[in-house]
């Protein structure tokens, strides 16, 4: 920070538009210049009125003259300078305590995040990841609500955390999915240690976990090497078809309605994240269910 009465000082100049061409230079080098100068974009964006001082000193006096016999004390109002004072309180307040990183993907997207210790974080369509920017190396933790694969460094405790359940490690890869009921965790490399509100598991390169709310927990075995949505398709195992609906809605950015439809059915298969059509007739062919897109090709009814 700066230092104390001489930077007041410094800052009141530079505020006022005072300083030499100079100093103007070295305060733009120091690193917290960015700082001041969001907080006086936020105080200017306030609309405040302006108080009419020398209007109201003349006034006061005039009373004072006037009354001055009748009343020993003398109330200023302060409502104005308080007010102002607070407003820019609060816009400081908010700059300093909003410390939150927060990244969103949109419909079919996928984003890539490098974390500050150099870890990696890809989030798949319609996710959203947030952590703690400033206190990043002694607390590495992620809340996390979609799908996302993580590449970590080595280091203190990394922790996912979803409404479904948390995942922990120290420097691994693996992949994180968690929306309503669904929560699944992969491990590609290294072990991870899951947690929710029915088991503990310590899986290992090659192995998954499954929980899916109302049915049973599961684990299974396989030897991919990564998702298979970072190469831009969607795959499922034994899952039920509510779960391929919603991926569907989330990578094309479309409504499924369904009508006496059990949503229960079980799905094993895949289909491509670029291309609608292929989509949709791969999934529902295997389902063996008829549909129809509306014209603007926002809604798929099935038949």
């Amino acid at each position: 920070m700066l230092d104390d009465k001489k930077d007041d000082i410094f800052l009141s100049r530079w505020v006022s538009g005072e300083l030499s061409e100079r100093e103007l230079r070295e305060f733009k080098s120091h690193p917290e210049y960015e700082y001041y100068v969001k907080i006086m974009a936020g105080a200017d964006a306030l609309d405040l009125k302006t108080y009419p001082v020398e209007e109201e000193l003349s006034t006061i006096k005039s009373k004072r003259t006037t009354t001055v016999n009748k009343k020993p004390g003398l109330t200023i109002k302060l409502w104005p300078y308080l007010a102002t004072a607070a407003s820019i309180a609060i816009i400081i307040g908010i700059f300093l305590f909003n410390k939150n990183e927060s990244f969103t993907a949109n419909y079919g997207e996928q984003l890539t995040i490098m974390l500050p210790d150099g870890s990696e974080m890809m989030l798949n369509a319609k996710s959203i990841a947030s952590f703690d920017k400033d206190n990043w190396s002694d607390n590495r933790t992620i809340t996390l609500e979609g799908e996302a694969y993580f590449k970590v460094k080595k280091g203190n405790k990394f922790t996912v955390i979803t409404k479904n359940g948390e995942v922990s490690v120290l420097g691994t890869q693996f992949n994180v999915q968690s929306q309503n009921t669904y929560f699944e965790v992969t491990c590609y490399e290294g072990k991870v240690r899951v947690t929710d509100k029915k088991r503990k598991e310590l899986l290992t390169a090659g192995k998954g976990y499954r929980n899916l709310g109302s049915t049973s927990t599961e684990t299974w075995s396989f030897e991919a090497i990564e998702p298979s949505w970072l190469t831009h398709t969607s795959s499922f195992r034994s899952a039920p078809i509510k779960y391929v609906f919603n991926e569907l809605e989330e990578q094309y950015n479309i409504q499924i309605k369904t009508i006496d439809i059990d949503l229960e059915t079980i799905y094993t298969g895949t289909f491509p994240n670029k291309n609608k059509e292929v989509a949709l007739r791969t999934v529902f062919s295997t389902l063996g269910m008829e549909y129809s897109v509306s014209q603007d090709g926002k809604t798929v009814v099935l038949e």
